[in-house]
């Protein structure tokens, strides 16, 4: 006698055979207890979950010799020519070959005739989203209004590509994909009939390459078997399906936590030298980050009931105390990473370069602070502005308001101010209370006259675009009255600009409008406003170098840099 494989030796032949898909079969035994079988069904789901057996078993259930029955006895003539597949009255048709509205009315007229030897005609239609419009269109009214004598039975993959008008004319039940440890639990009953010995740890990765087709898991467990013979180690198992180790996961694991560059290295190496594709590794290191988030969140007892994560108990103990050297944040973070390193590893010509920058650069990842500390840290760093003196850097032109003279401390120009002994008090030398007040009254006015030049900004903005981008590169000198005196750098093209007749005409219109007065507009060049010191210490680029570097050696700058783990990119003119 030939081989019969494992998928159709353990084909189950009634109801209470069928795993993981309890709901389905409860409700196909009731309609059957209850004689409201429906005229047409719809079985939809994932490739070898138990469509196109629950199909033949409600055919043996309706057919059986002591049937309409819940239970078929699969012993009858009638039970034993379906399960052999050479009844008559039962055909299973392929949606794939057998697409065509010509095969559609062949089936059409066949249906008109009663069943040869059974109580019904029954068709099963397998992959029926495979059937082109036109057959589709030529089942409905039969599929709609059939016969006394014949039940539709069709399957799918895809129960999205069928027509609305079909589905509307089934009964619809959705198989899902069955759970790792149900598929083991199977897999152990085969092992222990056909005498085979292979571990528990063996069948959960057969079970888990099967992504939940127990099908597919009796199909991989023939390929061990072929490779193998009946005493299979963990080795071979790994071997012929190609998968990675899993204590090589978990080694990738333990080496990120305690932050080992030479061991990454290394297992990366060892991963090319195997013949493992890095796509995949990079893959399992995803599933098996996303499971000890899992772990993370969820405390292991309570996670073995709602049966979260496919793996052994043991290497759930392992992997759970590897979840204590990683916050939630950081594994999120390991995830993001890991994600995008797989986009670019299927793209990279060099992946094994793109994996080891990728594991490295996760080794020497920073602290992640949660909202509550950063927000904790920045009310320290607030309370600290408060009590220390803010850097003296501020490059940008400060407008001179006219009729109003500059108050000390108060900057004037475009260089940042410098401790000067002989005419300037330093940084940190506080002012006296007379020309604290002095400035208080010229710093508060500033701003003022500050507010009105943006919603002047603004309003040109709104008016003429072009006209507000160059203002934009301008700075209020003096807004006294009906005065308004822009400054631009000399010899700039915004300058020639400005000093156009026809911008200026326009300028003036709108000035108009938004003061509700008429402004007098005058454009100069900002250095006709610039102290005409020449002395080194006073050129602008000295000064500004010098300034920058002072800000940088602040204090508070350090502890902002401390606190975010940053570094500083540029710093602009406020």
């Amino acid at each position: 006698m030939s081989y019969i494989v494992l998928a159709r030796k353990w084909r189950p032949q009634n109801f209470t055979e069928v795993i993981g898909q309890k709901p389905i079969t409860q409700a196909l035994q009731n309609a059957l207890l209850t004689q409201r079988v429906a005229h047409a069904y719809l079985f939809a789901g994932p490739r070898g979950v138990g469509k196109t057996s629950v199909a033949r078993i409600l055919a043996k259930a309706l057919n059986c010799q002591e049937g309409p029955t819940a239970n078929p006895c699969d012993r009858c003539p009638f039970c034993t020519e379906i399960r052999e597949g050479i009844s008559v009255d039962v055909l299973e048709i392929d949606g794939a070959s057998n697409r065509g509205i010509d095969e559609i009315r062949e089936l059409r007229e066949n249906a008109r005739y009663l069943p040869a030897k059974n109580k019904y005609k029954i068709y099963i239609i397998d992959e029926v989203h495979m059937l082109t419009d036109q057959a589709f269109n030529a089942l409905l009214k039969t599929l709609e209004e059939p016969p006394p004598h014949v039940i539709f039975i069709l399957a799918t993959t895809e129960p999205h590509k069928i027509p609305l008008t079909i589905l509307s004319r089934c009964q619809r039940y959705n198989f899902k994909r069955i759970p790792a440890n149900l598929i083991v639990e199977q897999l152990k009953k085969i092992k222990e009939e056909e005498k085979i010995e292979i571990s528990d740890h063996s069948l959960y990765l057969l079970a888990r390459k099967a992504e939940g087709s127990l099908r597919d898991a009796q199909s991989l467990f023939d390929q061990v078997l072929s490779f193998a013979g009946n005493t299979i180690a963990d080795e071979q198992v790994l071997e012929v399906l190609g998968l990675i180790d899993q204590k090589l996961l978990l080694s990738t694991l333990l080496a990120l936590g305690e932050g080992d560059k030479a061991t990454l290295l290394q297992i990366v190496a060892e991963v090319g030298q195997f013949g493992y594709d890095l796509k995949e590794f990079c893959a399992e290191l995803i599933r098996l980050t996303r499971d000890l988030l899992v772990l993370k969140t969820i405390p292991l007892p309570e996670l073995t009931r709602l049966d979260l994560i496919d793996l052994p108990e043991e290497e759930m103990q392992e992997l759970a105390q590897q979840a204590d050297k990683f916050t939630s944040a950081e594994i999120q973070s390991i995830f993001r990473s890991l994600t995008s390193a797989y986009d670019e590893i299927a793209r990279s010509t060099f992946p094994r370069l793109i994996m080891e920058m990728t594991l490295l650069r996760l080794a020497t990842r920073r602290p992640i602070l949660s909202v509550p500390e950063v927000l904790e840290r920045l009310q320290q760093l607030e309370e600290r502005l408060h009590l220390q003196p803010a850097p003296s850097f501020a490059p940008s032109p400060a407008p001179i308001i006219s009729g109003t003279e500059p108050a000390p401390g108060l900057l004037t120009a475009e260089t940042p101010t410098l401790s000067n002994k002989d005419d300037t008090p330093s940084a940190t030398t506080p002012l006296p209370v007379k020309e604290e007040r002095i400035a208080e009254k010229a710093i508060e006015k500033f701003g003022v006259e500050q507010e009105k030049w943006k919603s002047f900004v603004q309003f040109v903005k709104k008016k003429k675009p072009p006209l507000a981008s160059l203002l934009e590169h301008g700075s209020p000198l003096s807004l006294q009255g009906d005065l308004l005196e822009i400054g631009y750098p000399e010899k700039s093209f915004y300058l020639e600009r400005m000093q156009e007749t026809e911008t200026r005409a326009v300028l003036t219109n709108l000035a108009k409008e938004f003061f509700q007065q008429q402004m007098r507009i005058k454009i100069a060049g900002i250095a006709n406003h610039m102290p005409g010191n020449s002395r080194p210490e006073n050129n602008p680029q000295n000064s500004k170098k010098n300034a920058q570097e002072e800000v940088l050696n602040h204090p508070l700058v350090k502890e902002a840099l401390n606190i975010f783990g940053g570094r500083v990119v540029e710093i602009k003119n406020l």
